[in-house]
Parts: structure tokens; C-alpha cells; sequence
């Protein structure tokens, strides 16, 4: 394989949060990043504003060159990404799809950074996934980047166990900046020719489904392990949603112990000041609740001001 002469002319393609750290860590490193490539404006928040993503508004502050565009594999967009005489292309919780002629671009085909360990949680929500199915590991996987979605062979890996009681947005952040880390040594060792692509054992392989809404509806007569990890795999969206009173409440950072109650029984604070709960099988311990359209608290200060004596579901079956 080719190396490319330092520094390298890196062109970014991001869109998400998760790919903040990692562009920050390339403007911050030896190569140079020439163009940050990122979809356009959208409305967001209770208001429908519209907001540029969280890549083009870094590579802004950094008067970085930024390309927003809903065709990456347009001719016009083709044309620009050449003039940038790119020698690698990055790609990061990109909203898009890189055709054959992007992937055709610089020394080495894209690289690509993954918040899980691949062959495992190919496809969309892989740190939602790998909470929800309580894996017991979790990590972040550099690939080549091909045409088949997250197939590309291996170029780094790193592990770590699955922390207790956080929610998949705290978990993906601390994740991406793990990748930004191995992108580094990555990008590296491409310069000094010592990438050694290992292939996906195809047969390891899972393929997620996109989240919906109804993934965040809890059934309380379901065992508490899986409540815990529906609850904390759904956070921050859709978000685990029960009734209190004919309100909505949303639930965070739980975990389970054993016990008994009646499924959505509220059995008190235990001493770390978690809400107790009875469930189908065991006891869902809540750090936090937040009520339709009140603030996010901790349990021991959300049960002051509200009699909670049951939560009721908002599903008749599983996740």
C-alpha cells in the first residue's frame, strides 16, 4: 500500500455529534484538514429552528472550508471534493452514503470510525443496540469504507466493558472520543505505511434496525434487567416513557437488583437514593425522572414533590 507524504490533506465528512471530537482532534493534530463535508440546516428543538449540524458549525468557528450538501455523490459535489485534492477522506456519523467515485478518492479507501465492535452492530443506533441487548462489552471499531454498510475490513479496534446505569448519549460521547484517539494513531500509521486491514468475520455479523418511538413504551411486567436496559439504551431519544397520574415521565440511568413488587409498584428510595420499582421479575432502580414538561431530576428530589405510589406502562409487550 502507497503512503501518502506528510502531512496528509484530510477532506471531513460528518454531520452528528459523535463526529465532533474526532474533527477536533484532526484540527488539532499534524495533517490538515481541507474540507468539511456535512449536511445541510435543519429545524430542530421545540421551536423548528434552523440549525446547522454540530460538524459545520466547529468547522466554522475554525474557518475551516465547509460543503453542505443532501447529494455527496452529485457531480457538483464530486468536482468540489477533488479541487480539495484530498489524499485521505474521514467519515463520521456522516448522514449519507459515499458512491463509488468518493471511495475511489485518495491513497486508501475512506476511513470510517463505528461506536461498537464490528462485525457486531452494523447499521444505525449501534450504542442504543449494544445497551438494549446488555452487551456486556462495548467499543469502537476504524474501518476502510465500502460500498456494503459497515463491512469494511478492520483497521483498529478498542474495547471496554459496558459502564453500569448510563444512558446510550453519555456513553456515545465518551465513545467518540475514544475514536478521536485511535483515529489519530490510525491516520499515523497510514503515513508511515503500517495499516494492516483485517477482514469482518461475516458470519459474526448483526444488522441493526432504526429506533422508533415505540422502542422507548415500557412494559413494567417485564423482568428488570431488560427494563433497565430498554431505559438506559433509549436515552436520550425516544426516551423511556411510563404514566404517573395520567402524566408522561420519562425515566434515566436505571439499573436492576433483586426484589419483589407488583409490576410499577413504587417500593421507596434505596440508599444510593434510587427510585425502587416492582417489575415482572426483580427491582428497576431510577436515578432519574423528568415529567412532562417539568425538569430532569434526580429521584430523590423528583419523589418530594410528587405522591408516587405506581408508574403505569405505556406497552403490552417487549421493546
Amino acid at each position: 500500500m502507497k503512503s501518502p507524504p506528510p502531512p496528509l490533506r484530510i477532506v471531513f465528512f460528518g454531520s452528528g455529534g459523535f463526529a465532533v471530537p474526532p474533527l477536533e482532534a484532526l484540527l488539532a493534530g499534524p495533517d490538515k484538514v481541507v474540507l468539511a463535508v456535512t449536511t445541510p440546516a435543519a429545524k430542530a428543538g421545540r421551536g423548528r429552528v434552523l440549525s446547522s449540524t454540530s460538524v459545520a458549525k466547529l468547522a466554522a468557528d475554525h474557518g475551516l472550508s465547509v460543503m453542505e450538501t443532501a447529494s455527496v455523490n452529485s457531480q457538483e459535489a464530486i468536482d468540489a471534493i477533488e479541487r480539495a485534492q484530498p489524499e485521505l477522506l474521514v467519515v463520521v456519523a456522516f448522514r449519507g452514503f459515499l458512491g463509488q467515485k468518493l471511495l475511489s478518492l485518495g491513497y486508501t479507501p475512506p476511513i470510517n470510525i463505528h461506536p461498537s465492535l464490528l462485525p457486531r452492530h452494523r447499521g444505525p443506533a449501534p450504542v442504543n443496540w449494544t445497551l438494549i441487548n446488555r452487551d456486556l462489552e462495548c467499543g469502537v471499531s476504524i474501518t476502510f469504507v465500502e460500498l456494503k454498510v459497515d463491512a469494511g475490513p478492520i483497521l483498529a479496534q478498542k474495547a471496554m466493558p459496558v459502564p453500569e446505569a448510563v444512558g446510550a448519549g453519555d456513553l456515545e460521547g465518551e465513545l467518540s472520543k475514544i475514536g478521536a484517539s485511535l483515529l489519530l494513531e490510525v491516520t499515523q500509521q497510514l503515513k508511515e505505511d503500517h495499516l494492516a486491514p483485517v477482514p469482518q468475520d461475516e458470519s459474526l455479523a448483526t444488522i441493526n434496525r432504526l429506533l422508533g418511538k415505540a422502542d422507548g413504551q415500557l412494559d413494567f411486567g417485564r423482568p428488570a434487567e431488560l427494563l433497565s436496559a430498554q431505559i438506559n439504551g433509549v436515552d436520550p431519544w425516544p426516551g423511556a416513557q411510563a404514566m404517573l397520574e395520567e402524566k408522561s415521565v420519562k425515566l434515566f440511568k436505571a439499573s436492576s437488583a433483586e426484589g419483589t413488587g407488583s409490576p410499577g409498584q413504587a417500593l421507596g428510595l434505596d440508599e444510593k437514593g434510587r427510585l425502587k420499582v416492582g417489575t415482572g421479575g426483580g427491582v428497576l432502580l431510577i436515578s432519574e425522572l423528568q415529567l412532562e414538561g417539568k425538569t430532569r431530576l434526580p429521584a430523590s428530589e423528583f419523589t418530594k414533590g410528587h405522591r408516587l405510589e405506581r408508574l403505569e406502562g405505556t406497552s403490552k409487550g417487549p421493546a
